[in-house]
């Protein structure tokens, strides 16, 4: 590993990069730099992009060891201190315990649920203690942290670790020795299957036709111009011996609930009624329990939904969910901090007809997102966010929105590291047409870092940018986007869906690393440039005059932090 290097080198290859003959003209193609045993700007570039690879791994090692520094004191400062009483959870503890110390902890999130928590309160999860499948019914002005020494406590939507032989039997054997394993249970749709954390199952999509799963024609995700319910329907019945042809992919049969009529709406317009089936897992080296010491299933469990005003969420695992696992919809003044928030998404959301859009296209749907939200005062900080199968965080604003004027106030994503998401952060206003009453004010993106967007194996979103300027012209007043460092994306490392100068946020001081082939800019905007791959060209649409822009023509540490 070569040794770490400051910033100081990426400063000075903004004029190496903008005066050298390595890089491409506005909305062409790149051309290569100097690959060759001589030292070129690009050799100068792959040094610049590990040290901040180097740098970035230090920063995730600093957030996941980080210690709780919440304290009591007279004067509540979110985040920092809680002024009422403390109450402990421990997975030794027991819930007709008084819950006032750690030797008389509670055992379960249940009994925190029911618990008359007051403004101020704290509750602390003993670090190294893993509670499932539970949804935290958060309480106005309240913290939830750690004690203890160790690693950060788990909140899992996952029911149960599989990691286990006993809980695997062989279902099927080929002739070439493929091998189909059966969960010992019935199992929730499941998103994927995370393996010692570090591999991820892939996951076989079948069509549920209202009376049985048929083999999927399409991807994931289809549009509804590109969806034919005609042709899907006479596909011939799912086969799990045929459909799962690769080793380490699985099927996740849940219909146990599913109706006989079309569309099906599984997620936020569904009846609550969570689908489960058998699970069949293709794994030719053997049992898979006896492989993996830990086999985590990403299941349906909102952990903390619409989290209440005022709380903070400080040292904590949040993951292993097949959707949304943080999500602050109306909570004013929230604050998430030190959180590691990972393995999230890829369970169905809708088996749709293709005469109406949901969520994320028609067809099949997948979800889902991490840390986000509409509403006011929320700081997002000090977060590792990985492996999220749609965006690592981010803002929305919706036409339904209740607030005051409709408009988002004071939103800051600050010093968060954002991993392998399937894009990363995102900047989104629905309305088409500016609105003076619907706009995101102070919000801010400041010290982020968003590596390897859209590059982890079992994400197959169509589009990958690391931030995500979307919707109409997203009008906005005193937002910025500064000191980020956007780390390699799929498609592109700025989106832009809609670009008016007078409404765009202020971009200030950002790194921006890129493959040479692959844009720096794309847009669908009709007064700019679709593909955008020249460093200047992209800095000034920016706005960012103190950015800088590192070009790479070969692959850095395998697309991983590792």
């Amino acid at each position: 590993m070569r040794k770490r290097q400051g910033m100081s080198i990426l400063l000075g290859l903004t004029v190496v990069l903008l005066l050298s003959g390595c890089t491409a003209g506005a909305g062409a193609g790149p051309q290569g730099g100097s690959t060759g045993s001589s030292a070129g700007p690009m050799d100068e570039n792959v040094a610049a992009a590990t040290a901040l690879l180097e740098e970035a791994v230090e920063r995730r090692e600093t957030i996941l060891t980080s210690e709780t520094q919440i304290v009591w004191d007279e004067t509540l400062v979110p985040g920092e201190t809680y002024t009422g009483t403390a109450y402990y959870v421990s997975n030794k503890g027991d819930d007709g315990n008084d819950g006032l110390s750690p030797e008389t902890a509670w055992a379960t999130l249940d009994r925190v649920n029911k618990a008359a928590l007051e403004h101020g309160d704290a509750v602390f999860l003993e670090r190294g203690g893993v509670w499932r499948n539970t949804t935290v019914e958060t309480k106005e002005g309240v913290t939830y942290s750690a004690y203890g020494q160790g690693a950060k406590p788990r909140i899992c939507a996952s029911p149960e670790n599989g990691g286990d032989p006993a809980l695997w039997s062989l279902w099927w054997e080929g002739e070439n020795g493929e091998k189909i394993w059966l969960y010992h249970r019935d199992m929730p749709d499941c998103g994927a299957m995370v393996l010692n954390e570090e591999i991820v199952a892939q996951k076989v999509l079948g069509y549920w036709s209202g009376t049985e799963f048929l083999h999927y024609i399409g991807p994931a995700n289809w549009t509804p111009e590109g969806f034919d319910l005609e042709e899907q329907l006479s596909q011939a019945p799912f086969d799990v011996t045929t459909e799962l042809t690769e080793n380490l992919t699985f099927f996740s049969q849940a219909d146990s609930t599913l109706p006989d009529t079309l569309p099906i709406y599984l997620t936020g317009q569904g009846d609550g009624r969570i689908p489960v089936g058998e699970l069949y897992f293709r794994c030719d080296e053997g049992n898979p329990g006896e492989l993996y010491e830990s086999i985590e299933f990403q299941a349906q469990c909102p952990l903390f939904d619409n989290i209440a005003d005022g709380c903070v969420l400080d040292n904590l695992f949040i993951g292993f969910a097949g959707d949304g696992v943080v999500t602050v919809g109306e909570g004013d003044g929230v604050t998430i901090q030190n959180c590691e928030v990972g393995w999230v998404g890829g369970i169905i959301g809708a088996y749709n007809t293709g005469d109406a859009i949901t969520g994320y296209g028609a067809g099949i749907q997948r979800l889902a997102g991490a840390l986000g939200g509409g509403n006011h005062g929320t700081r997002y900080q000090n977060n590792y966010v990985h492996h999220m199968y749609h965006a690592g965080g981010g803002i929305e604003i919706f036409e339904e929105q209740g607030f005051e004027s409709g408009s988002v106030y004071g939103v800051q994503f600050v010093g968060n590291l954002f991993y392998q998401c399937a894009s990363g952060l995102t900047f989104f206003n629905w309305d088409e047409e500016a609105n003076p009453e619907r706009k995101f004010v102070d919000c801010l993106y400041e010290d982020n870092w968003v590596l390897f967007t859209g590059l982890e194996d079992w994400m197959d979103q169509s589009f990958s940018p690391a931030f995500t300027h979307e919707g109409g012209p997203n009008l906005q007043e005193g937002c910025a986007i500064r000191n980020n460092v956007f780390f390699v994306a799929r498609s592109t490392i700025v989106y832009i869906q809609t670009y008016v100068a007078e409404y765009f946020p202020d971009f200030e001081g950002n790194t921006y690393v890129q493959y040479a082939d692959i844009p720096l800019i794309h847009s669908d905007s009709a007064n700019l440039d679709m593909d955008i791959y020249d460093p200047q060209t992209a800095l000034e649409v920016l706005g960012d005059e103190s950015g800088t822009v590192v070009l790479l023509d070969e692959d850095i540490w395998g697309n991983r932090l590792g």
